[in-house]
């Protein structure tokens, strides 16, 4: 796949991020599908940096690499709230260091745990009520689903994927209509 997929890809599945309503989103690239997917990374580097969103390798394999893509400052602050900072402190993250030692830390679990690490929906920006609900609760008994599972706040949530529907679908339009794809990703 070329610019044209990857930018179509990254409206579907980032456009809250690239336009400043979430503080990351996490996509894998399928090898087979983008052969060159560093060079393609590489092209769109400095479009990121210049908009303020980073990109950190959480997995990498023969055939795939996961990548979150985010926005330093939103996702330092989402995971410093106290409700945030509490969970990840309970299990065993550095929450008194830097946002890289975090992100590290999501990385080595992303890598070793046999399950996947259900508390990077905190790095996604979920809320946290939702986030413990989801482990507490083993992914049931959850109020509604879209994003990802409800347990708390639903009308707000529901009204939230309202939103980056919204978003995705104003995106992901923009783009098909021909404009640049620095042009809709916004810098916050």
């Amino acid at each position: 796949m070329d610019k044209e997929g990857f930018e179509r890809l990254m409206g579907m599945h980032g456009a809250p991020l690239l336009v400043g309503l979430r503080p990351a989103c996490l996509l894998s690239f399928q090898r087979k599908t983008f052969a060159d997917i560093e060079g393609l990374l590489a092209s769109y580097q400095r479009c990121f940096q210049c908009k303020g969103i980073s990109m950190y390798r959480l997995a990498e394999s023969e055939t795939c690499v996961m990548i979150l893509f985010y926005r330093a400052a939103a996702l330092s602050s989402m995971l410093h709230l106290p409700q945030a900072r509490a969970l990840l402190e309970s299990l065993g993250y550095p929450v008194d260091g830097r946002l890289s030692d975090m992100l590290g830390e999501l990385e080595h679990r992303v890598c070793t745990c046999t399950a996947f690490p259900h508390e990077i929906g905190l790095f996604l920006g979920y809320p946290v009520a939702d986030v413990r609900g989801f482990m507490e609760h083993h992914g049931h008994a959850y109020r509604c689903s879209g994003c990802w599972k409800v347990y708390a706040d639903e009308a707000k949530t529901r009204a939230l994927f309202d939103l980056y529907a919204s978003c995705t679908r104003t995106f992901c339009a923009r783009l098909a209509e021909g404009t640049a794809f620095p042009e809709l990703v916004q810098a916050v």
